[in-house]
């Protein structure tokens, strides 16, 4: 047991001597597979405690091959723990973090093949050729954030003044709408006085077209009352003013069903259960049965199964009833009627352009009055296109444009991508759709909803949802990446899961030269 203690302990010893003098060719020597920035949590002269704080052991078991700590931070330089990590300094080039189980797996995972040292000769130090090419790379980056910056300082600019604009447009329309809804309550005031006017003037033609009505009525009762006079007389053979049951059966009229004699079940539905009726109750009761079966005797009538035959019949009603005003005077008081238009029409139709005809200042009135409902209903629909307008302006300044307003400029245009199928469009900050070129209607990708980058890029990435349902599944949706570049354009459009779409978009507005400056000084070079 003590030999085996022993062993571990120079096991140790020699791994410690040896990863501390492949670490001295940096300036700050540390155990193999830590970084600059954790070293001083490496010291060979105290015991070390493990990053978790649940054990502290002595320094000689670090990168002993043995793992002591749970979370894997005694073992930077080997492959012992799981989750341990191991950093590559990568000089010349950008350092990386890779999984520790890496180490000495026979693949080169470090460009400067620091993770294969136990087969040294197995990785080439590519580092300084990488390096060049990855600084050639940021410098053309560099070179169009810098380039494209300079337009998204205009964006900018223009981003800012269109939403000052925004706001004082708005600003005038509320303006607007206060001095809009005042002239609106002169309008209807005018309108309400003028109708009232209207109303006065009409209501003479009104009356004198209710008095004409019931004049009509009066003929029309008269003449009914005539002819069921006419008609009692005429079955009461006796004349001694009642109609028995004898009387009926003689005439043809009240033989129903045509079977040559009046039974018991006609004289009940003429009678009801009497035996026979006065001439009162015979124009109250029985008349009304029996005119329509005299008509049809007559030719006058048909079923009201017949409808042309039935406004044939009724036309002939109004000329029946014409004639008998024509032909009758009943002595009344028909001075205002003579001088009125008896045409009929609806009393509550003021429309001068119907075919009434009215004095002229009468007509006047309309005309006024009519100009005013017209003039009131403008004043409305000017109320309603400037709260439509506030609406909008007031969306618009809700909308997060980014930091500086950069991206306002961008609002409402509309860009497209083609490939072998579609041509998707995004109207930014509005809409995503996508249309097949065989034809067909657009479908809805995604309505704008929200700026979703991580945290520190919010601006980078925008999301378009509630799109038009997938067929049995949900809503499409999509996301823009993006990306600087001298110009606003699609760059391309691919579906990486069912309904959810991602569109790579450059634009000038993401050129921000400032953010890759700070970028490229957290690399390692």
């Amino acid at each position: 047991m003590i030999y085996s203690a022993w062993l571990r302990q120079l096991h140790s010893l020699t791994i410690v001597i040896f990863t501390f003098i492949i670490s001295a060719q940096t300036d700050v020597p540390r155990p193999r597979g830590v970084s600059l920035s954790k070293a001083s949590l490496y010291s060979p002269t105290k015991d070390f405690t493990c990053f978790d704080g649940t054990s502290t052991i002595p320094f000689s078991y670090v990168n002993d091959d043995y793992c002591d700590c749970f979370d894997g931070s005694d073992e930077p330089g080997t492959a012992a723990c799981l989750n341990g990590v191991f950093h590559c300094t990568n000089a010349g080039h950008r350092p990386q973090n890779i999984p520790s189980s890496r180490v000495n797996d026979g693949i080169c995972d470090c460009c400067d093949g620091t993770d294969e040292y136990s087969t040294p000769g197995t990785c080439s130090n590519i580092c300084e050729e990488l390096g060049k090419e990855a600084r050639a790379k940021a410098q053309q980056l560099a070179d169009l954030h810098k380039a494209g910056n300079h337009i998204r300082l205009e964006l900018i600019e223009k981003g800012n003044k269109k939403r000052s604009e925004m706001a004082e447009q708005l600003s005038q329309l509320e303006k607007d709408k206060t001095e809009a809804e005042k002239i609106k309550i002169e309008k209807e005031a005018i309108k309400n006085e003028l109708e009232a006017k209207e109303n006065e003037a009409l209501k003479v033609y009104r009356d004198a077209e209710e008095k004409d009505r019931q004049r009509r009525a009066e003929l029309a009762r008269q003449q009914e009352e005539k002819e069921a006079s006419e008609q009692f007389a005429r079955f009461d053979s006796n004349s001694d003013g009642i109609l028995t049951t004898d009387e009926i059966k003689v005439v043809n009229v009240f033989d129903k069903n045509k079977d040559g004699e009046v039974d018991q079940d006609e004289i009940l539905h003429f009678f009801g259960d009497k035996d026979s009726v006065n001439k009162e109750d015979f124009m109250s009761t029985t008349w009304p049965i029996l005119k329509p079966l005299l008509m049809a005797d007559q030719g006058m009538f048909r079923p009201a199964g017949d409808e042309e035959k039935g406004e044939e019949t009724e036309a002939d009603e109004e000329e029946d009833a014409q004639r008998v005003e024509d032909t009758e005077d009943l002595g009344g008081d028909d001075e205002n009627i003579d001088d009125a238009p008896h045409e009929e029409t609806d009393e509550h139709d003021v429309d001068p352009d119907n075919a009434r005809t009215y004095d002229d200042e009468t007509q006047k009135l309309i005309d006024e009055a009519t100009e005013a409902r017209r003039q009131l209903t403008d004043s409305e629909r000017t109320i309603r296109e400037i709260d439509s307008n506030i609406r909008t302006f007031q969306q618009n300044l809700e909308k997060d444009y980014g930091l500086q307003q950069e991206y306002a400029t961008l609002d409402g245009q509309c860009l497209e991508y083609e490939d072998k199928e579609y041509i998707y469009k995004l109207c930014l900050f509005q809409k995503v759709t996508q249309k097949s070129k065989n034809g067909g209607m657009e479908v809805g990708l995604g309505d704008w909803g929200e700026w979703a980058g991580e945290e520190g890029k919010k601006y980078s990435v925008m999301k378009y949802t509630n799109g038009i349902a997938c067929w049995n599944g949900p809503n499409r949706m999509t996301t823009v990446h993006i990306n600087c570049g001298l110009e606003s354009k699609l760059t391309s459009v691919t579906e990486p899961f069912r309904c959810e779409y991602k569109i790579e978009l450059t634009t000038p507005a993401a050129c921000d030269d400032s953010n890759l400056s700070q970028q490229t000084s957290h690399d390692e070079l």
